[in-house]
């Protein structure tokens, strides 16, 4: 009984003697338990380092458009015609796609951008489509002074992009109907978008070793529209002159889009994205004859693409 009593005076005594140890081993440390926030420290979820790198891709897009009313003037004509549809181009797949010499045939897509941070980047790049009215009926107000049409119309049911090679459904029961206005109207060797976007990634899933990574993306842009026009209106030359090699390339217009789409990142440098890009042009001045014929139109416009590219650091 003695004895118990000796030891635990004994380790009452010790005590003050071991807390000033620690506190000389340990100067800062306060004795006591450790604060919660030190203990129960979140996890950090793994990122894809992308700060500081640059992209490049490559790839094809398909294309759908709203209607569209159009204005015509020039030498002897000042007219609009109404609610035209149009539709794109697609190239047929083929050894096109990949030669050397023809893999611009298509409609394609390219471009280059930069990671601001892990998340945010900022790019340029060319969007190749093709728009092409097809035969139809529209209604038609304005005068022309010169040539066959030569009259005042007010609404007038006529037909247009009868000579179109794209999308024409032959003979019908619209061929009654007066013609020769807008025989064909075709941005034949573009709709050429060339814009400057800013987007953002978001990762969605990271494999453990970092190589394979999923993300989702979206972007805003805003675009200067360059399209080559190939137009038959009222029968005048057009500028655009295939057979001659003769080009109509102008800056006609403008542009807003924005995009959502999913990139799969693999083997830290390679990318597949797939992307639906939405939007607006707005082409108040495009070339059409020879003798200083315009057009305008404004339109909305859809694009699906699919795309490949490469990622590299620069610091």
């Amino acid at each position: 009984m003695k004895f118990n009593n000796l030891a635990a005076l004994f380790l009452i005594a010790l005590t003050p003697l071991a807390a000033n140890a620690q506190n000389k081993n340990n100067p800062t440390e306060m004795p006591g338990p450790k604060p919660i926030r030190e203990v129960y420290k979140p996890e950090s979820r793994d990122l894809y380092q992308r700060r500081g790198t640059m992209f490049i891709y490559w790839g094809y897009n398909r294309s759908a458009y709203s209607h569209s009313d159009m204005k015509f003037w020039g030498d002897g004509y000042n007219f609009n015609i109404t609610d035209i549809r149009a539709t794109d181009g697609p190239t047929e797949f083929s050894s096109v796609y990949y030669k050397p010499t023809t893999f611009t045939i298509p409609q394609f897509n390219y471009r280059i951008g930069y990671f601001i941070d892990d998340h945010n980047f900022i790019s340029f790049g060319h969007d190749h489509m093709k728009y092409t009215i097809a035969k139809q009926t529209s209604k038609l107000t304005g005068s022309i002074t010169k040539g066959e049409n030569i009259g005042t119309y007010n609404n007038t049911e006529v037909m247009v992009g009868e000579d179109c090679e794209s999308y024409n459904p032959g003979p019908s029961i619209i061929d009654n109907l007066p013609k020769g206005f807008v025989s064909n109207f075709e941005h034949c060797d573009g709709l050429n978008d060339f814009s400057v976007d800013g987007g953002r990634l978001e990762q969605l899933w990271i494999s453990k070793n970092h190589k394979l990574v999923l993300a989702a993306m979206g972007s805003v842009g805003l675009g200067m529209v360059i399209p080559d026009t190939d137009a038959d209106i009222l029968g005048q030359p057009p500028k655009h002159d295939m057979e001659e090699g003769k080009k109509a390339y102008h800056l006609a217009g403008y542009s807003v889009s924005a995009s959502l789409g999913l990139q799969f990142d693999f083997y830290k440098h390679f990318f597949v994205q797939a992307r639906v890009k939405g939007g607006y042009i707005n082409l108040p001045d495009i070339n059409t004859t020879i003798y200083g014929g315009k057009a305008s139109q404004s339109f909305q416009f859809i694009e699906r693409m699919v795309v490949a590219g490469y990622t590299f650091h620069i610091r």
